[in-house]
């Protein structure tokens, strides 16, 4: 075998290579494969290019991809082509082309599987190229793979410069921007040895994934997947979503091994993440960084194997967000390699292995695969290996050393993150703990204070002296005591995730109508007017109705407490697009902006007494906003004090896949 690599840029430069001696000398070989890796995605390049390969080699097998980085040499190259020609003197090639549209992968799959049967050949390997922004390629791996194929599986997906979701692949006759190339190697005397390794480490807390969509995540913790990436690393929901997000991508565990799933497109919508990999609901992810060091030091521990293996050429597919990562450091990675044997390939967007060990559409990994003829492949040094002597040449200490602060972060990075999680798992314990306390104490004192309000009700009926007075105190502060109790039970039932929930569907303006009536009695006795706004369209929500109905007493009641006798109170509710918007409105006396953050926290009281001296102990929020987020909606407020305020909460419309849009709260 021989394998001998270029780099073009016109189709002169091809013709002139096609016709020297170097590329003629090897026409009477068995086999000849042509990859072509290009920076263009224009159909007519790469047809252009078949049709000169074939002109001198009719018989070739003639494949290519386009690209996000193209490696000539071991080296890395941009906007460029490169064209591999990989001449096998006792080895066939097959190929098989499929256009392969949304909802066909894994029928394509099973098709390839069975076209390569067919064949009854001594299989050692398939090279596979696919187009993974505009068809599912996880799925089309994994229906290929599914088999436990005896042979390997390697590969990569097509890239596109301007992430346009532009890519193609190419079979030698036609280019497609929806398809499959797959290439069979057979021969009872080749060998093919595919590699990978990641060099990404964790670097946010655990997660778990809560919905998918086809290629995406919807929610990570039951929340929009985006927001994650917003809210840890500031990035946008803008054209530069994936140029600002590509180095984090996804981390999770899956049959012992860590995988990585890379962003590509956010839909500003619903806020979720468009992938090239599979994913599965219920998997416990990361955002992961890539750690330069770890990268350059796994490339050394497969590039001893791979010169163990010792092959006669080496194939490169290696995902974009490493050439990103690396930036100028990228031929520290690949370069050795060609020391090795000659090497090429081209940055993708996502990468094929199936090797036994692990077996997976992959992302932001180098696969490196070997092939050679025969059982000994050319003479290596076995003294001293070529990549020991390379480790010895002296260099400049101040060049390249930027890799080595970032990994420095990284460590300092992982090790604060680990002291946190450990400290939040001790939290969590204590506020378990603390929880099953209030919930034990609340519940052994409720009922003896229940029984000092039954007999002091029953003295207060039976004496008319002066000892009535004290009794209706004792009465009085004892009901206090039971709804401090029955928020304590509230509060330290939901904490421990105990919220159950039982929801049917409800008219929503009538529900709300009977609620203000209830409460219309308390605000009366206090000389304040409550003024409903209802919509007259009828509004089905499905919703627990007990504790919808505690949500809008409390914030009802609130406003009563905190607003002045003789002014208004204005619950407001109306439809928007998905979801029910309900608001209280009060022109009472208003909360500090800098005390707002704090108030759905349990225990957090502002500096604002009510009006009438009403009793308030910084429970009631804290239970609405667990309320309402069980009911996967929101809760919010705004406020301006010394005028009043506003508190809105919003519900899901049954049925409705929309997100919901929190903008709603403040309108």
């Amino acid at each position: 075998m021989e394998q001998i690599n270029y780099k073009i840029s016109n189709i002169a430069n091809l013709c002139e290579i096609l016709q020297s001696k170097e590329i003629v000398s090897f026409c009477k070989f068995q086999s000849l494969l042509v990859q072509i890796y290009s920076a263009k995605n224009d159909s007519k390049w790469y047809l252009s290019i078949g049709n000169e390969i074939r002109k001198v080699f009719p018989l070739s097998v003639i494949i290519g991809a386009s690209s996000v980085g193209e490696i000539c040499d071991g080296k890395m190259f941009t906007d460029s082509t490169v064209i591999v020609f990989s001449f096998f003197e006792s080895s066939s090639l097959n190929i098989f082309s499929y256009e392969c549209k949304p909802g066909s992968e894994e029928a394509i799959g099973e098709a390839l599987v069975k076209d390569v049967e067919t064949l009854n050949a001594d299989v050692k390997g398939m090279l596979l190229l696919s187009t993974p922004v505009t068809s599912d390629a996880g799925k089309l791996f994994n229906s290929i793979t599914a088999g436990n194929l005896s042979y390997p599986v390697f590969g990569g997906g097509a890239g596109d410069y301007a992430n346009k979701r532009k890519t193609l692949v190419f079979d030698g006759m036609h280019c497609y921007e929806q398809g499959v190339i797959s290439v069979v190697f057979s021969g009872k005397s080749l060998y093919i040895e595919p590699f990978t390794y990641l060099g990404w480490q964790p670097l946010s807390k655990e997660m778990t994934i809560t919905e998918i969509g086809e290629m995406s995540v919807k929610s990570l913790d039951g929340k929009p997947a985006f927001s994650v990436y917003e809210k840890y690393l500031g990035i946008k929901a803008d054209d530069s979503f994936f140029l600002n997000s590509l180095e984090f991508p996804f981390l999770f565990y899956r049959n012992g091994q860590i995988i990585a799933r890379t962003p590509f497109f956010v839909n500003e919508k619903d806020g979720s993440i468009q992938l090239v990999g599979d994913v599965q609901v219920g998997e416990k992810i990361r955002i992961g960084y890539g750690n330069p060091q770890m990268i350059l030091a796994e490339s050394v521990h497969i590039q001893r194997q791979m010169q163990d293996f010792n092959p006669e050429a080496i194939y490169l597919y290696t995902c974009i967000c490493r050439r990103f990562l690396l930036q100028q450091d990228a031929n520290l990675e690949t370069l050795p390699f060609n020391s090795i044997a000659p090497t090429a390939g081209f940055y993708t967007f996502g990468e094929f292995c199936s090797n036994g060990t692990i077996n997976s559409l992959l992302n932001s990994t180098m696969v490196a695969v070997g092939i050679r003829e025969g059982a000994n492949g050319k003479e290596i040094e076995h003294n001293e290996s070529i990549l020991a002597k390379n480790a010895k040449q002296k260099l400049d200490p101040y060049t390249n050393q930027h890799s080595r602060i970032l990994s420095r972060l990284l460590y300092f990075i992982n090790v604060t993150t680990k002291e946190l999680e450990e400290q939040n798992q001790l939290l969590k314990s204590l506020n378990e703990q603390k929880n099953e306390f209030l919930g034990i104490a609340a519940h052994d004192l409720r009922n003896p204070i229940g029984v000092i309000q039954g007999f002091s009700e029953l003295l207060e009926e039976s004496i008319d002296d002066e000892f009535k007075d004290y009794t209706g105190m004792i009465t009085k502060m004892s009901s206090k005591m039971l709804s401090l109790l029955d928020d304590l039970l509230d509060i330290s039932k939901i904490e421990a995730g105990k919220l159950d929930l039982k929801k049917e569907e409800t008219d929503y303006n009538a529900f709300v109508a009977q609620n203000i009536r209830m409460n219309d009695f308390l605000a009366r006795s206090k000389g304040i007017k409550i003024v409903s706004n209802l919509g007259m369209t009828e509004l089905i929500v499905s919703i627990d109705k007990e504790k919808i109905d505690q949500v809008l007493n409390n914030l009802i009641g609130n406003a009563i407490k905190y607003s002045y006798p003789g002014s208004t109170i204005t619950v407001k509710v109306f439809k928007e697009i998905n979801q029910i918007v309900t608001q209280v409105i009060d022109n009472g006396q208003g909360i500090p902006e800098q005390e707002i953050d704090g108030l759905f926290y349990p225990f957090k009281q502002t500096s604002v007494k009510p009006t009438s001296g009403e009793a308030s102990h910084g429970l009631g929020l804290a239970i609405v906003k667990k309320i309402i987020e069980g009911h996967n909606g929101h809760v919010g407020v705004t406020s301006e004090f010394g005028k009043g305020s506003v508190f809105s909460f919003i519900l899901p419309i049954r049925d409705c896949a929309e997100p919901l849009n929190e903008y709603c709260l403040f309108r």
